[in-house]
């Protein structure tokens, strides 16, 4: 009995995701709250994309979202989410699949996709983008 709540007590614990982010200026590392506290998603705010940085080839960002994203594509840019907080369900091609903290999905470019928090605090998602995005390639879908 002691031990399964020993296990159950180091269990609910578990360390925050660290942040350890290289680009054209060097290496810095970061808690995920440091992150989230420089890029606050604001009262009423349903998403927040917030740009960490990016080399030549990619650019990464820390997405948060309180309730949904409305269906779209990226037309030039490949992706891949790490959900690094909540917990949802990611739609690619139509087709969910149950995201939690430390899962990861791949979208290539021109897929339809969009992801639903379903928990009650934003989800927040390490997300990289290739090539680098400008922020202007989301289509939405009808």
């Amino acid at each position: 009995m002691m031990l399964l709540c020993l296990a159950s007590v180091a269990g609910c614990c578990a360390t925050a995701p660290s942040l350890t982010l290289s680009d054209l200026y060097g290496t810095r590392r970061s808690t995920l709250e440091a992150a989230l506290q420089q890029y606050p998603l604001a009262e009423g705010q349903n998403i927040r994309a917030g740009a960490l940085g990016q080399t030549d080839a990619l650019s990464y960002h820390l997405v948060q979202i309180r309730d949904r994203e409305q269906p779209h594509i990226h037309a030039t840019h490949d992706l891949a989410v790490t959900l690094l907080r909540g917990a949802g369900t990611l739609y690619i091609r139509g087709i969910p699949h149950d995201m939690r903290a430390g899962d990861v999905a791949v979208v290539p470019r021109g897929t339809p996709h969009y992801f639903v928090n379903t928990q009650s605090t934003p989800a927040a998602a390490f997300v990289t983008f290739a090539p680098p995005y400008d922020g202007k390639d989301q289509v939405p879908m009808q």
